[in-house]
């Protein structure tokens, strides 16, 4: 009863919100919101708030749109002169691409406005609000002359050319998710730890496609040093070839892997053997701040404090108590039956690279068996490390698990048994691979 009466009131509102705005926007009031670039908001003798043109921004504007139809440049180069120009930006420290292209697609520069272009809906699965594309037919439109700074063959010139570089969108306007290559989010540049981009070559040759820093790309030279570049066929054949090279000897790199996991589980050891001497020196702060909390001299404020520091040290201490559960598991696997579990591992692999029939598999194939990488400055490919634990640091996953790196950004602990032996595994299998692909360099 409660719940029907509140989602009732909740519709009410919304209901009135809406209107209130649509009537807004119909006195060509401005309806919230930040305003676009190229204008400011302004309240007139009415009362209201109205869009007005700002002068500075719509000289920036104007130069845009004049480069984009005149010159053969793109987004990524307006952007870069921008910066180089020292132009400032609305909300981002530099200008991207991307606030290029929001200026060149804003219909209010030709004095057109759009209301009810889209809605927002809750994703239950992300807990936020995405956006909802309407139909056309739903959209509210004015034409305002007063608020034109561009003129009607020129928005339409640059739409056009817009066009011929866009990606194929839905009926309702979003865009189509695009196909993985096999090293999308998998290479990173050394210099500043950038996701590389790929980049598209076109000459009498052919069409080459090459991964670069995506810093560098997207704010220019400045913004990172790191000028190498990878070839995507080229380093598929390298890899590809090092597993042919990994398959036809398999009794050694099953020793390899051993040898690997053996140093994994030596690893787990030592740190195991850190975490209980840390746990050693909350004990002896907990004992000290206990008898603080008991000494009559000390006024009630300070102990309120000593209290505070007490129970956040007994829930550091807890959190590498359970830590120590985990690493303990680490440190006791049984090596002996691993073989057996890296053989299967090894035609799991094997199958899973003759079966690869497109750039996704082959990704999800890299991102499994390979793992993150970096890009030198020299153009050469290693393998990306993770970063190293910090002594000072308690959160439970640095204080606990040792580290799996996924695509440089994602980890996963080590929650049971089987699954802490299947990273293992896969752990020891990437740094053999990584041994024979530095080898064939």
């Amino acid at each position: 009863m409660r719940w029907s009466s509140y989602h009732r009131t909740s519709r009410v509102l919304s209901e009135r919100t809406k209107d209130g705005l649509v009537k807004r926007f119909e006195q060509k009031a401005w309806t919230g919101g930040p305003p676009p670039y190229g204008y400011r908001v302004e309240q007139t003798a009415d009362g209201l708030h109205r869009l007005t043109i700002d002068e500075a921004e719509a000289a920036v504007l104007r130069w845009v749109f004049q480069v984009y139809t005149t010159e053969s440049v793109g987004l990524k180069a307006i952007a870069h002169r921008l910066n180089q120009r020292g132009v400032p930006t609305r909300r981002c420290p530099t200008w991207t691409h991307t606030s290029v292209r929001r200026i060149l697609t804003n219909d209010i520069c030709i004095g057109r406005i759009i209301y009810n272009r889209r809605n927002y809906k809750l994703n239950k699965r992300t807990g936020r609000r995405v956006p909802v594309w309407r139909d056309a037919s739903e959209h509210i439109v004015q034409n305002d002359e007063r608020l034109r700074i561009i003129d009607d063959a020129t928005f339409k010139e640059a739409q056009d050319r817009l066009a011929l570089h866009a990606r194929p969108r839905h009926d309702n306007g979003q865009l189509l998710a695009p196909a993985y290559r096999p090293f999308t989010g998998m290479i990173f540049c050394e210099a500043c730890g950038s996701v590389c981009y790929r980049r598209t070559s076109r000459n009498r040759k052919g069409e080459h496609h090459y991964y670069e820093c995506g810093c560098r790309q997207r704010n220019g030279p400045e913004a990172c040093r790191n000028t190498g570049s990878v070839r995507e066929d080229l380093l598929l054949e390298r890899i590809t070839r090092t597993f042919r090279e990994v398959f036809a000897d398999a009794d050694s790199l099953i020793e390899d892997a051993i040898e690997e996991a053996r140093k994994l589980t030596q690893a787990s050891r030592g740190e195991l053997q850190r975490v209980r001497a840390k746990i050693g020196e909350i004990d002896k702060k907990i004992g000290s701040m206990t008898r603080l909390l008991v000494d009559p001299d000390i006024d009630a404020t300070a102990k309120r404090a000593v209290s505070r520091q007490v129970g956040e040290l007994e829930a550091q201490r807890e959190r590498l108590q359970n830590a120590v559960a985990e690493l303990a598991n680490d440190a006791n696997d049984n090596l002996g039956r691993l073989a057996g579990a890296v053989r299967q591992a090894l035609a799991e692999a094997q199958e899973s690279l003759a079966t690869v029939a497109t750039p996704t598999e082959m990704r999800d194939f890299i991102e499994q068996y390979v793992g993150p990488m970096v890009l030198k400055p020299s153009g050469d490919i290693a393998r990306k490390e993770a970063p190293p634990m910090a002594e000072n640091d308690t959160a439970p996953a640095e204080a606990g698990a040792v580290k799996r790196s996924i695509a440089g950004a994602r980890y996963a602990r080590h929650r049971n048994r089987p699954e802490s032996e299947r990273t293992l595994i896969l752990e020891s299998l990437r740094a053999v691979f990584w041994l024979r692909f530095s080898q064939a360099a």
